[in-house]
């Protein structure tokens, strides 16, 4: 078989998995916005079978025999030069990733897509019920599960941490060292600033202490994703537990969001940040889709996406300018008393909160390098499972100043662990830095950006990410991504001068 006949083959072995990939998603959606209570065992036994059968699929002894016969891919220069560049790169991907599913037994993929079905049931309902005792023998199983994972990559053994393997999983190249040494600089300048902006007036945020309909707000937040520009014939808004966003298909991405009556940012945000995924996930052009090359470079760089949209636009007096008319109509009678300045000041208040994903852009990095530092603590068998939550309220004390009076909004906050994400909570701070340092170079190749978003005009700011991020898909690491956008490595500095610069001006010092 010649190079482009087995090429050929390794792209159907492709297409059957990431079909058999985007079914499984279809049953973790529903399972997270709709699915009855009754049909949650069934459900994880679904999904253990077809994320078996996906398994089986990637690990098929002809996929390997095709990579042999394809041979070994350099790592400079990047890939056979016979090959086109994209195929070299697809080559690559493919080969990355078979050579981390062969090492995983077929049982056990089956057993932890079990595992992971009924852990997210049981995590909503000890939210929901507060109740920690009942999630925790579930979070032991999938803790266990990640330090086998992680095991059998061969972490933990001469080859880095075992937590090592698990942040490689979302930020391919990045050790645990390197991401606490910009961490470590990152909580540096954030504590400090903190407590500056602590000892200065606060905003009016006196009109948000309000009661904003849940209905009202969902039919804004469709609105606003028309404003934003999210094409609804290609995805959909629901409600979960917790918002998240899947790409069901190349045309079909879904983003969740949640509501509280008193408290409108929270649904707003969250509707603006997944729907800077979802934009990420759009944007793969046509001759990625559907094909492995058609996903982030990370899951730093993806939500890069969606933390810029979320806070550089999203939270911006550009953004608002526009904006703010359109939300007064659905609340006038809540928001008679203010201006759109006044709504960005307030919606820029610098409060810490015990819940990570209302928590101001200062002190959501520190929640980020806590559970870093808990995660590490709970893989390296340092920390005891049922210890979390007076742990948990150690760290939030010594990181914000405060304590969860819940475990609902402490500890059980999150969904990422009953999903065996761990390693996955670095990328929103790492998200944060990638972003800032691309704003760098958007700002030079755009500087009226700022006023095309006042206007409600954002194709210029797609546009140009569609060209310089959307169109790479994983083609290149992010290290690669972020040097050939910036000329630059990954630092703290960018998002550090950003946020210095924004709230000395919004707070007066």
């Amino acid at each position: 078989m010649n190079s482009g006949q087995a090429l050929e083959t390794l792209h159907r072995i492709d297409r059957e998995y990431r079909c058999l990939e985007k079914a499984a998603a279809v049953l973790q959606w529903d399972q997270e916005t709709c699915l009855p209570a009754g049909g949650v065992e069934e459900r994880a036994e679904q999904l253990a079978l077809l994320e078996g059968i996906a398994h089986e699929r990637l690990i098929d002894p002809e996929t390997g025999r095709l990579l042999a016969e394809l041979g070994s891919v350099p790592e400079n220069p990047r890939g056979d030069r016979a090959l086109p560049e994209p195929e070299r790169d697809f080559l690559r991907v493919t080969r990355r990733r078979y050579e981390r599913a062969v090492k995983l037994p077929a049982d056990f993929v089956s057993a932890a897509a079990r595992a992971g079905g009924l852990s997210q049931a049981a995590w909503a309902g000890a939210r929901r019920a507060n109740d920690f005792a009942s999630f925790l023998p579930h979070l032991e199983t999938m803790i266990d599960f990640a330090r086998k994972k992680a095991a059998y990559w061969g972490f933990g053994n001469g080859a880095g941490s075992l937590y090592d393997g698990l942040l490689d999983i979302y930020e391919p190249g990045m050790s645990a060292s390197e991401t606490g040494g910009l961490f470590a600089a990152l909580r540096e300048r954030l504590v400090p600033l903190l407590e500056k902006i602590s000892l200065c007036p606060p905003p009016d945020t006196s009109f948000l202490k309000q009661d904003f309909p849940v209905e009202q707000q969902a039919a804004f937040s469709q609105r606003l994703m028309d404003y934003l520009g999210f094409d609804r014939g290609r995805g959909r808004l629901d409600t979960s537990a917790h918002p998240f966003t899947t790409s069901l298909g190349s045309d079909d991405i879904r983003i969740t969001t949640r509501y509280f009556p008193d408290n409108i940012l929270s649904g707003l945000f969250s509707v603006i940040h997944e729907s800077g995924h979802a934009f990420y996930e759009m944007g793969f052009p046509p001759e990625l889709r559907g094909s492995c090359l058609a996903d982030g470079a990370s899951m730093a760089v993806h939500e890069s996406q969606s933390r810029f949209l979320e806070n550089v636009i999203g939270r911006s007096r550009s953004f608002w300018t526009g904006c703010f008319p359109l939300l007064r109509e659905y609340f006038p009678r809540q928001l008679k008393s203010a201006g759109a300045e006044n709504f960005y000041r307030a919606v820029n208040e610098v409060k810490p909160s015990p819940v990570r994903v209302d928590a101001d852009e200062i002190s959501y990095s520190l929640h980020i390098i806590f559970r870093f530092e808990l995660e590490k603590r709970l893989i390296g068998g340092e920390l005891a499972p049922e210890k979390l939550p007076p742990v948990w309220n150690d760290y939030t004390r010594e990181y914000l100043g405060l304590e969860s009076e819940t475990v609902a909004d402490g500890v059980l906050q999150d969904i990422h662990w009953s999903m065996g994400s761990f390693g996955y909570f670095p990328s929103y701070a790492l998200g944060n830095l990638y972003g800032l340092q691309i704003l760098k170079k958007l700002k030079q190749d755009i500087p009226a950006y700022e006023s095309a978003v006042a206007e409600g005009k954002f194709s210029l700011l797609y546009d140009w990410l569609g060209e310089n991020i959307y169109r790479w898909g994983c083609r290149l690491e992010p290290g690669e991504l972020l040097s050939k956008i910036t000329g630059e490595k990954l630092s703290v500095n960018p998002f550090l001068e950003y946020i210095e610069g924004k709230y000395s001006e919004l707070y007066g010092f």
